[in-house]
């Protein structure tokens, strides 16, 4: 398999955002598996459930909902964090042939969910293309 990471930085109007991403690449079977192995049933059952996650002042739960992703590769759905209702986070997953693209963004006063999923879907789109260019 193989495996990147980055970010693109200094994002909105507001001040400095982050998008993190990792693309990996192995046989499309492998991917499908491990990343999107869901049936529609089990996307719409699991929309919205809570994490707990270990924070500086202890046990935190986290809201996570799953969402359908925008139409590019085969595959796509996004994720939603939230505190207490408070926006946390966003990502979006992408699967495109041999290769699958995670990205996820903090949301707050940097850039909002919406301007973070717009970003994250461009870089998606851009991706899938050159995945595409490089097949043929």
């Amino acid at each position: 398999m193989g495996f990147a990471q980055a970010d693109i930085s200094n994002l909105g109007e507001h001040g400095v955002g982050m998008i993190l991403f990792d693309v990996r690449s192995a046989p499309k079977q492998r991917l499908a598996k491990a990343d999107f192995d869901y049936s529609q049933e089990l996307m719409v059952r699991c929309a919205t459930f809570d994490q707990t996650v270990s924070g500086a002042t202890g046990p935190q739960t986290m809201t996570i909902q799953l969402l359908p992703g925008p139409d590019i590769g085969e595959k796509a759905y996004v994720t939603k964090q939230s505190f207490s209702g408070n926006a946390a986070g966003v990502g979006l997953r992408v699967l495109a042939g041999t290769v699958s693209l995670d990205m996820g963004a903090n949301t707050g006063m940097a850039i909002s969910e919406e301007e973070a999923l717009d970003l994250m879907s461009q870089v998606a789109q851009q991706f899938v293309d050159e995945v595409k260019n490089h097949a043929q």
